[in-house]
């Protein structure tokens, strides 16, 4: 087996090459076959979504496929976006398994977006020089210098200024920052424009209006106990209504100014919203919905504390909810028959879903809801004449659990014709360890279990059926002399 890596910027519309190929596979020939013999080799997918790639048969090149490539949609946030699959490729007598890897690049297709137009700001004549007002951060769906760079007020000589700074768990946060003193009596309102760009070429930016009203003297703003982060480890089967977090923030002024109500900040999604219960009046943070780590291991959640008083002041922190994994989920297995060398149709698996197809009455082998399902077991042709360490099948198996409880080993049993060959990470092959007789043995019933290595262990179990066709290799006898 191989490994080939390349890159395509995202956003490429369909048909469009990513610029290398698949590199050639050298197979095995019969020297008597002469030297002046070229043995093709033919790719295709194992599988894959052919929307987004498209692989040509003759000569394995990549091209991008209709739906074209959008990285936010593939992969949203994320640092890097790969998209990974399986070619074979393939002779008339032999095949070869390369996996493929292709990173889409970030472009700077989105500019930065406000949470809304119009952002009200209420500030104390109090607030000392340096006061610092948190502010909705704007939203770039782009990554990396693409994404969010600055954000500014568009008047030049205004008693504030914008700080854009990232926390120490990446994420980004904006403030108002008070730099003079300031005067209700002398001017009670400021109507100011924020500017957010970012860091593509050419940069792309968006506006909001900011309005800062200022008020009497609230000189204290709610503290959290936890600090700006807090973090707190949830497992995935705690029942609902399950206490996480305290946050209780305090405020020291008296009377409607130090009375504290807490709610979720804006960037908290729905999600999240749903699951979590955050009391308004107590900071009690809650579980209101069960959880799945398989689903999603961590949440974050902004949690904003203001206090009652006119011109109220506000904290937020963030709360990282980890999932902690319970061994809840058996392996996946997902068996792949092969065709024989030279069998007739369009891909390599046309002819071993045909023949299992038309032997059990028509029905799809390889469908969803057909005889070759996991559920149903799995079917394979083989020729009697095939040579030993042909390639039957590709298993693969998968744990959603993480951890000892994800990690799966996977037995074959049955016949000692047949045999597993590790191919990567979960992935097996089924091959011949013997040669085959139709006439001796014409369907092998054979049982592929994986397990993984929790405590206690959950293991599955799927049946997989060999079915041997018929070749021309008895010449006829007469049953007594002529």
């Amino acid at each position: 087996m191989t490994q080939q890596r390349g890159f395509s910027d995202q956003m490429y519309l369909g048909g469009w090459c990513l610029g290398f190929a698949l590199q050639p596979s050298t197979f095995r020939t019969y020297e008597e076959k002469g030297p002046t013999l070229e043995v093709p080799s033919q790719f295709c997918f194992m599988k894959f979504n052919s929307s987004l790639l498209r692989v040509r048969e003759g000569d394995g090149q990549l091209t991008v496929g209709d739906a074209g490539l959008d990285r936010e949609r593939l992969c949203g946030q994320a640092p890097q976006c790969v998209l990974a699959f399986d070619v074979v490729s393939f002779s008339q007598e032999q095949f070869r398994l390369i996996h493929v890897e292709v990173e889409v690049r970030d472009i700077n297709d989105h500019a930065p977006r406000f949470p809304r137009a119009q952002i009200p700001v209420e500030v104390s004549e109090g607030a000392a020089v340096g006061t610092r007002i948190p502010l909705e951060v704007p939203v770039d769906e782009d990554v990396g210098a693409n994404g969010l760079q600055s954000v500014r007020l568009a008047e030049p000589h205004s008693p504030f200024r914008v700080e854009l700074q990232t926390r120490a768990d990446g994420a980004q946060c904006a403030d108002l920052v008070l730099l003079q003193e300031l005067d209700r009596e002398s001017q009670a309102a400021y109507s100011l424009e924020l500017v957010a760009q970012d860091g593509g070429r050419p940069p792309r930016s968006a506006t909001a209006a900011l309005s800062v009203r200022v008020l009497d003297a609230n000189d204290h703003s709610p503290a959290f106990p936890q600090g700006a982060v807090a973090e707190v480890e949830l497992a995935e089967d705690a029942p609902v209504g399950s206490l996480l977090l305290d946050l209780d923030a305090a405020d020291p002024d008296e009377g409607p100014n130090g009375d504290v109500v807490f709610a979720f900040g804006a960037r908290t999604p729905p999600e999240a919203r749903r699951l979590f219960r955050l009391d308004p009046r107590s900071g009690r943070l809650t579980l209101a919905g069960p959880v799945d780590y398989e689903r999603q291991d961590t949440y974050e959640l902004d949690v904003r504390a203001q206090d009652r008083g006119p011109g109220p002041r506000a904290s937020t922190c963030k709360v990282i909810v980890r999932i902690r994994d319970v061994n809840d989920n058996a392996p996946d297995i997902t068996i792949t028959p092969l065709a024989a060398p030279g069998a007739p149709g369009a891909s390599p698996f046309a002819a071993a879903a045909a023949a299992a197809a038309a032997a059990l009455g028509g029905a799809d082998a390889t469908s969803p809801t057909g005889p070759g399902t996991p559920e149903a077991g799995a079917i394979s042709l083989v020729p009697e004449g095939a040579a030993r360490e042909s390639l039957v099948a590709l298993v693969s198996t998968s744990d959603r659990d993480s951890g000892a409880n994800g990690q799966v080993r996977c037995a074959l049993y049955g016949h000692e014709h047949f045999r597993l060959q590790p191919a990567y990470a979960g992935s097996y092959l089924v091959v011949t360890a013997a040669s085959l007789d139709r006439e001796r043995i014409a369907e092998y019933n054979l049982t592929l279990v994986a397990e993984d290595r929790g405590a206690p262990p959950l293991r599955t179990v799927r049946p997989y059926t060999v079915r041997v066709s018929d070749e021309n290799d008895k010449a006829p006898l007469f049953t007594r002399p002529v």
